[in-house]
């Protein structure tokens, strides 16, 4: 049976912040940090749009396991391409663990001392700083 040319094999993964395009390449699969909890894409996926959780980003490229941290923002799927936009974005090479474990420390204490309403835009953006931190450490953790 001829394989279908139309079918994808491979993704093209994209990952803008506002600093410009920071990752461009055709991957085999992606793991993406979401809202609503991690998912994968293969190549074929139904389309989706989805809001980012700051997190890890897994992807396999020629058969190799890799990484990078996002922040929040937005990821769209289909069948071919998964794109993100995000509010940051780093390699592990990129990460200073220990200023990565004074940004966690920091959010910790921040929403400790939170006083308002769980759904407040200051509780909002506390959590968010914990979450980028927490990427950070478990990306160079690997």
């Amino acid at each position: 049976m001829a394989q279908d040319k139309s079918e994808a094999t491979v993704l093209s993964l994209q990952i803008a912040t506002p600093l410009g395009m920071q990752l461009d390449i055709e991957v085999e699969s992606a793991q993406v940090p979401s809202v609503a909890g991690e998912f994968g894409v293969l190549p074929g996926h139904l389309p989706l749009l989805a809001a980012l959780k700051p997190g890890v980003l897994k992807y396999r490229k020629q058969g190799q396991a890799a990484a990078v941290a996002v922040g929040a923002g937005y990821v769209e799927a289909d069948a071919s391409r998964v794109r993100l936009i995000s509010e940051f974005f780093a390699r592990p090479q990129d990460v200073d663990i220990e200023q990565a474990r004074k940004d966690l420390a920091k959010a910790e204490e921040r929403l400790k001392a939170f006083r308002g309403m769980f759904g407040d835009p200051e509780h909002g953006e506390a959590q968010k700083e914990l979450d980028w931190a927490r990427a950070r450490i478990e990306l160079v953790a690997h």
